[in-house]
């Protein structure tokens, strides 16, 4: 795929925060590019949103199960790449334009957001990120990667063909694609996304449940990276 073919598209997964979203959508609007809304099962039904295709699941999927189904819609409406950003406004438009020039010029790696947190940012969730960014290493050998940002460009057919594989549609879906991807023996790249946490933000983070989803993910994860090096030096 050559740059001329980029056609990238933005996909927002929602839960519990059209709030927000309205409050950040106009400044998401100034990247130009299309913008796709996955309404994630939202009591009552989100409502339309102006120069935005709305998508629904009628049921919670999860965030993994959302971007899912709306990175479907996009590759059936000719896309060929797929901005992630969270619905929240906590990541800086500036930085996800300057992600999609990067993929454009790369269209077959996977452009993965790495936080650059400011003084918003809870101690709590800062060091739930170095727990998981030590086992996504051990996961996949990659020396610095941020397995939880919810910034990223994928490229759409890529992203299809992995997500067959992967577990989770809920928390872990962000750090199993990852893993998965490279095991695929696909590319990742690291972009630095600053990051500032709204205040008074909705969490959809359910404290005991996903920590404990969170440990059986990994633990699975560094068992198919132990079988993978054995296979391999076999």
């Amino acid at each position: 795929m050559s740059p001329s073919t980029f056609r990238p598209i933005c996909v927002v997964p929602c839960y519990r925060h059209e709030e927000g979203l309205k409050a950040f959508l106009p400044t998401l609007q100034t990247i130009g590019l299309s913008i796709v809304v996955v309404d994630d099962g939202n009591t009552p039904p989100m409502q339309s949103l102006e120069g935005v295709t709305l998508l629904r699941s009628e049921q919670n999927c999860g965030k993994g199960g959302a971007l899912v189904l709306g990175a479907r819609w996009a590759h059936e409406q000719g896309y060929t790449h797929m901005l992630q950003i969270d619905a929240d406004g906590q990541h800086l438009v500036a930085d996800a334009m300057t992600m999609l020039e990067a993929a454009k010029q790369a269209p077959q790696v996977l452009f993965s957001g790495f936080p650059v947190y400011d003084a918003s940012v809870p101690k709590s969730r800062e060091k739930g990120r170095e727990v998981t960014r030590f086992f996504v290493r051990l996961e996949t050998g990659l020396k610095r990667e941020d397995g939880l940002c919810g910034c990223r460009v994928y490229p759409l057919a890529q992203f299809l063909q992995v997500v067959d594989h992967v577990w989770t549609r809920r928390m872990g879906f962000d750090v199993e694609v990852i893993v998965k991807w490279h095991w695929a023996g696909g590319e990742v790249r690291q972009h630095k996304v600053r990051v500032t946490y709204p205040v008074d933000g909705v969490s959809n983070f359910r404290m005991v449940k996903d920590n404990v989803n969170f440990f059986l993910l990994h633990m699975c994860l560094c068992c198919g990276r132990l079988l993978r090096l054995l296979r391999i030096s076999r």
